[in-house]
């Protein structure tokens, strides 16, 4: 994956986290060409990311 796309993945992350919800659908339609499984190894980084800070910030 090359950087550029890696950052493209991670603004839709990052845009789709903030939406005012229920706008996801409309957001992924807008950007299809971003979903593939590149998109999705990002999502799971992502995730697996917020969920050890999570967890760092419960334990304090």
């Amino acid at each position: 994956m090359d950087e550029t796309r890696a950052q493209a993945y991670l603004q839709l992350i990052q845009t789709l986290l903030t939406c005012p919800n229920g706008e996801e659908p409309q957001i992924l339609q807008d950007h299809l060409e971003l979903l593939d499984r590149g998109f999705l190894q990002a999502c799971e980084v992502i995730a697996e990311n917020l969920t050890q800070q999570g967890q760092e910030n419960g334990n304090n």
